[in-house]
């Protein structure tokens, strides 16, 4: 009986990093057509691939301690954290301030829809 309360739990965590990652990538691909728009946006394709990984870590992570948030709520704030500390780690690695601010208005906007619309469809899963 044990094993398989175990094996719930794995299954919960597996859906549950697959549902990050998806909302993830989806905010990716918007934010490389976003920089595309620009010169002054360009980014190198690093800045892509981090996204992903450090977006997809920062999101499970925070999914932890939004649990007892609506579908509403938990999207807003997981949103909120994933763009101020991609942001943060974005400004250490030297990107300009004003770039910086600028971006995480614009990640904020792109990744909130995405997460509570994503949230709402899967909200017993997450």
């Amino acid at each position: 009986m044990k094993y398989k309360r175990k094996s719930l739990d794995e299954k919960k965590i597996i859906i549950r990093l697959v549902i990050v990652l998806v909302i993830i990538l989806i905010f990716t691909f918007i934010d490389y057509l976003a920089h595309q728009t620009s010169e002054e946006y360009s980014v190198p394709s690093r800045y892509f691939t981090n996204k992903v990984i450090y977006g997809t870590l920062i999101g499970f992570i925070s999914l932890f301690f939004l649990r007892k948030f609506n579908f509403f709520t938990k999207g807003i704030l997981f949103s909120a954290i994933i763009a101020v500390l991609l942001q943060i780690r974005y400004f250490i690695e030297g990107y300009p301030l004003e770039f910086v601010l600028e971006f995480l208005l614009f990640h904020f906007l792109m990744l909130a829809p995405i997460s509570v619309l994503a949230f709402w469809l899967f909200g017993k899963h997450v």
